[in-house]
């Protein structure tokens, strides 16, 4: 497995198109769920269950025409900080910059918190996160 480390100190992160992106609310709970098990895997719907237990989810959502089309989320894995995703966006949506935006959402809120890097565990396709961040791609190691 590859982690993708990403050093936030000097990096902007342009939100244009932002209309489309927010936070989730308790409202969308059952949609996003139903989105991700749909979509993606009931691993992953678990995995944002987890981080609706927080007073403020650290979970974005992507909408259009009233529907959920793509998600992000940090610190809501296994509960550990610095940690981002799960990522998906909808087969129909992407190539269209929709996980670029929740990208960035997500590392410029981790940058505002006080984060110097965020861990993508398991990221695919790593292109993706090397183009929308410039990630360095570092091997797993065991410390």
């Amino acid at each position: 497995m590859l982690r993708i480390i990403k050093h936030a100190e000097n990096e902007v992160f342009p939100l244009s198109g932002t209309n489309i992106v927010r936070r989730v609310n308790n409202n969308d709970y059952s949609s996003l769920l139903q989105f991700v098990e749909a979509n993606f895997s009931s691993e992953w719907s678990k995995t944002l269950k987890d981080g609706f237990l927080t007073d403020a989810p650290s979970i974005y959502i992507a909408v259009a025409e009233k529907e959920i089309i793509g998600f992000a989320a940090f610190d809501v894995y296994k509960g550990r900080k610095c940690y981002f995703g799960p990522m998906g966006v909808s087969k129909s949506n992407r190539i269209k910059g929709v996980g670029t935006l929740l990208l960035h959402h997500c590392l410029r809120e981790m940058k505002e918190i006080g984060y110097e890097y965020a861990t993508i565990g398991g990221a695919g396709p790593i292109e993706f996160y090397e183009k929308a961040c410039h990630s360095v791609v570092i091997p797993n190691h065991r410390f």
